[in-house]
């Protein structure tokens, strides 16, 4: 099995990351790498505290192309963002995003609300576990069922609206499900949900991110999408990108050898890598 020396799912400090651009570039090309992206959290035209402010995205495009040229035959930089999808509050955003002359994207749900209750709000299936634990019981009344499958709408309400190339972290929802042990991810009811997302993932042709991001901070110990997942994903041919999600230098590349391993399982012989052409096979085994 050969270990991708790419990453395309990477955060700083222009959203919740702990690190410059330059220095996220210098630790990727000391790590070995031949590419990354940048992706920074966007949830354009508004922000959450954790999302880039939208008064920033000049100076982000200007700063990851000042890191590009830096790093120019020695490390490939391409421009990305993270396009978080918060229904009701955010809306398909294409048009914006066109605009601003991205190379790729991410599209991500972190945030869910009650459809019968917009009124309650919004919170992040990917928070704290207290935070996550409150989102539940206030906004949902307790009722984890209907917070997941709320989550999985919104993915695929998401992905049916497009106007990105990445479909990131599939089943986030997931994350906190060890601590706080919400539901049974063997319960036919979930993997209902699951086979739901990959059908429309299926119809989009868009690109699915193994996604390291879980592991590295210590939430789960697999990544995302779960192997049952990534299997079915596999059966409708949906194509992976290995990413992440780092937020910090040591990060980049995390468990890379445990995201092949699991895509390889699936079935899997290839992903995905950006390059100045477009996105090109890149054989796994």
């Amino acid at each position: 099995m050969t270990t991708p020396n790419f990453d395309f799912h990477m955060h700083t400090l222009f959203c919740d990351g702990n690190n410059t651009p330059e220095q996220m570039a210098e630790a990727a090309y000391r790590k070995g790498f031949a590419a990354i992206g940048f992706s920074t959290h966007s949830a354009w035209p508004v922000t959450t505290g954790c999302e880039m402010h939208p008064d920033r995205f000049q100076e982000y495009r200007a700063e990851i192309c000042r890191v590009k040229e830096l790093y120019k035959g020695k490390l490939s930089i391409f421009l990305g963002l993270e396009q978080d999808y918060i229904p009701p509050v955010t809306t398909s955003l294409a048009p914006f995003y066109a605009e601003f002359k991205l190379d790729y994207s991410i599209g991500s749900v972190h945030y869910v609300h009650n459809p019968n209750k917009p009124e309650l709000g919004i919170f992040p299936v990917d928070h704290t576990v207290e935070h996550v634990a409150a989102g539940i019981r206030d906004i949902f009344g307790g009722d984890v069922k209907k917070t997941v499958q709320s989550y999985f709408a919104a993915e695929r309400e998401m992905i049916a609206r497009g106007g990105f190339d990445i479909i990131g972290h599939i089943d986030l929802v997931k994350k906190r499900n060890k601590a706080l042990r919400l539901f049974d991810e063997n319960d036919t009811w979930y993997k209902n949900e699951l086979k739901a997302t990959a059908d429309e993932a299926a119809k989009s042709g868009k690109f699915v991110e193994i996604n390291t991001g879980g592991m590295s901070r210590g939430a789960i110990d697999t990544p995302y999408p779960s192997q049952y997942m990534l299997e079915i994903l596999h059966e409708r041919n949906v194509p992976i990108v290995i990413n992440s999600d780092a937020h910090s230098t040591e990060h980049i590349g995390y468990a890379f050898d445990v995201a092949v391993a699991g895509a390889v399982k699936a079935g899997y012989t290839e992903s995905f890598v950006l390059t100045t052409d477009g996105w090109k096979a890149f054989r796994l085994v």
